[in-house]
């Protein structure tokens, strides 16, 4: 808001007499404040005031040129000035016109990431950005139609929420860390372990609520996989029916490839190349104006290292009869 504020103090100084701005030594003084109406609704207002003296002339302070207030709400602004009579004060439009040609039309994320453009009830073209308080326009004269913004139903809103999602699906972890042992366990984990997600966002009355469940698929290298959790990290004693553990059965360390005959062929040039898939299983509820829920398509990010695998081998050797 106080950039809103800044722009209407350079409005009034742009109306401010000439005389005033150019009469030798004096002070011109702008003041101006931004507040939050309420939860759509925001003002921003400036002031003017003008002290001037010249050499045989007492100093003199003008009457505040004009304060101007700036209101702006969801889809509409409106501005209302005070002070001088010399000062006009033009209405803003409830939907400005924008130029069909404008370049800005052609943008996705017109004013940013997260932004997009959607069209109201009654088919003006509208600003969305997270976090603001954007106004929707008027679109004029002929050429570019506008951009393919389409109409707001819950399922537009879902969808432009869904891509503001992250979706991690956090660091592959391994314990043994450096190197697992065939014919022991080793314990996998992914670090922080992706989580149920939920966003809401609330635009034109509608309040829509978009949940992401996660789904781990872990591959292992050596064509063994399961379906599981996040894991935990490794801890002494019983098992937790959450951990994901494996027991790999052959050796596969950095060297191995093309050498040694009896490692899997799937054993890679640093190791078993171990994978975690998360499927994020997408899914929204909006209530408002228009009451409906449905899916999404889902989403998939991975986490993948390589790990190498050593064996302990048991040798005879001669000995001493006793």
């Amino acid at each position: 808001m106080k950039k809103t504020a800044i722009i209407v103090a350079g409005f009034l100084l742009a109306l401010a007499p000439p005389a005033a701005l150019g009469a030798g030594p004096g002070r011109i003084q702008v003041s101006w404040f931004s507040q939050q109406d309420g939860r759509t609704h925001a003002a921003a207002g400036a002031q003017i005031d003008v002290h001037r003296s010249r050499s045989g002339h007492p100093a003199s302070r003008s009457r505040p040129t004009a304060a101007s207030i700036v209101h702006v709400s969801t889809g509409a602004s409106s501005k209302r000035s005070g002070g001088t009579t010399n000062v006009p004060s033009p209405q803003q439009p409830l939907y400005p016109p924008l130029p069909a040609n404008s370049p800005v039309l052609n943008k996705t994320q017109p004013v940013g990431p997260g932004s997009f453009w959607y069209q109201d009830g009654a088919g003006h073209v509208c600003l969305y950005a997270p976090d603001s308080v954007l106004p929707c326009f008027t679109i004029t004269g002929t050429g570019n139609t506008g951009p393919a913004a389409p109409p707001l139903t819950p399922v537009t809103i879902a969808t432009h929420v869904a891509d503001r999602m992250a979706l991690s699906p956090g660091q592959l972890k391994a314990s043994p860390s450096g190197a697992g042992l065939s014919g022991a366990a080793s314990w996998f984990w992914l670090d922080p372990a992706p989580a149920t997600e939920r966003l809401t966002v609330s635009l034109a009355g509608e309040a829509v609520t978009v949940t992401a469940v996660p789904q781990v698929e872990w591959q292992f290298g050596d064509r063994s996989s399961v379906d599981g959790g996040a894991g935990v990290p490794y801890q002494s004693g019983p098992v937790p029916a959450d951990a994901i553990t494996h027991v790999y059965g052959t050796r596969c360390l950095p060297g191995d490839q093309g050498h040694d005959p009896y490692v899997l062929s799937t054993c890679g040039r640093n190791g078993y190349q171990l994978v975690a898939t998360v499927s994020w299983k997408i899914s929204y509820q909006a209530d408002g104006p228009v009451a409906a829920s449905g899916t999404l398509p889902a989403r998939t990010t991975t986490s993948s290292a390589d790990y190498p695998v050593s064996e302990a081998r048991a040798f005879l050797v001669k000995g001493t009869a006793r």
